[in-house]
């Protein structure tokens, strides 16, 4: 890559119209397209020949030209999009958010362009970002430890994914809320984030976020052994709010969470861990960093510092 020009992608696409519509949002995104065909025809002399910063393929057959580049290739390949919903639905710029964040972090962002708007995605008034705070055995502690250091003025809102028995769901607000100024709520149906306020994920109801930022609650339970299950409470913040968004494990048992956590950081968002020497559990947190997703590790207390850093140089706080 030079100074002067794009990132440069190469796309192989099974489908004709798949191969258009991706050209086009790519193109949009400021990239130079510098090869755009299906992967039937193709040899591997004629991918080797393609000068390009990144492959993205969007196939549904394995061929030989897909077996080389996946072990041949000197440049990333990234594999799959996921389908493309309507233009006009709601789902559309999620979409484009998702697949300008997996190009993010590979290419980096282009001179020229337009990068797809996050504003949709962030509940009216919402000027900051959303982060998970995940918990299990010895979280709440930490997580109060963590809200006492932070100032409720700072442009962000929590959702807190807590495993705990359904019984004790009410009292979490005010077993976290004690000796600090945030505004600590259980979740309800039609409610939105906002700046100052922690959100308390449901046990026993799956939920998720509406375009406008709405809570959506589900009578089916989360999926999985885990209630709530941080898994899903992960991707749909990241489906909702990306790439104003974070996540922080905290102490806990298991490994709930641990591939979300994954998909977070390939995206380019930041996931912060508990050190194992303050945290009365440190199994969660631990099996986060041992995969390779953690960003940042410390105290309750540290990651409070650290996320006032954060936010003063991401989102021009001040200090």
């Amino acid at each position: 890559m030079t100074d002067q020009l794009a990132p440069a992608i190469a796309l192989l696409a099974s489908r004709r119209s798949r191969r258009d519509s991706l050209a086009e949002v790519l193109t949009a995104f400021g990239y130079r397209l510098v090869f755009v065909d299906g992967p039937q025809a193709m040899v591997p002399a004629d991918l080797a020949s393609v000068e390009t910063d990144l492959w993205l393929l969007d196939v549904a057959e394995d061929c030989e030209s897909i077996d080389w580049l996946l072990g041949q290739s000197d440049v990333p390949v990234l594999i799959g999009v996921g389908d493309t919903p309507a233009i006009d639905s709601e789902d559309y710029p999620r979409w484009q958010r998702q697949l300008y964040n997996k190009l993010l972090p590979l290419l980096g962002s282009p001179p020229t362009g337009v990068a797809p708007t996050f504003a949709a995605a962030k509940a009216p008034g919402l000027a900051g970002c959303v982060w998970v705070l995940a918990a299990s055995l010895g979280g709440p502690n930490a997580v109060k430890a963590f809200l006492d250091l932070l100032p409720t003025t700072l442009p962000v809102a929590f959702v807190y994914a807590q495993h705990i028995d359904a019984a004790f769901e009410a009292q979490l607000p005010q077993i976290i809320g004690r000796h600090n100024d945030w505004r600590v709520v259980n979740c309800v149906a039609g409610a939105r984030l906002a700046p100052g306020e922690v959100m308390v994920a449901p046990i026993e109801r799956s939920m998720r976020f509406g375009p406008d930022g709405d809570v959506r609650l589900s009578d089916a339970p989360w999926p999985g052994p885990y209630q709530p299950a941080i898994e899903s409470v992960i991707d749909e913040v990241m489906r909702s709010f990306a790439p104003a968004c974070g996540a922080i494990i905290f102490s806990g048992m298991g490994e709930d969470g641990v591939a979300a956590c994954g998909r977070m950081r390939q995206s380019g968002m930041e996931v912060w861990t508990q050190t194992a020497e303050s945290a009365t559990c440190a199994i969660m947190p631990q099996a986060v960093q041992d995969a390779g997703h953690s960003s940042r590790q410390g105290s309750p207390e540290q990651l409070a510092g650290a996320l006032r850093d954060w936010l003063e140089q991401e989102w021009a706080v001040a200090p």
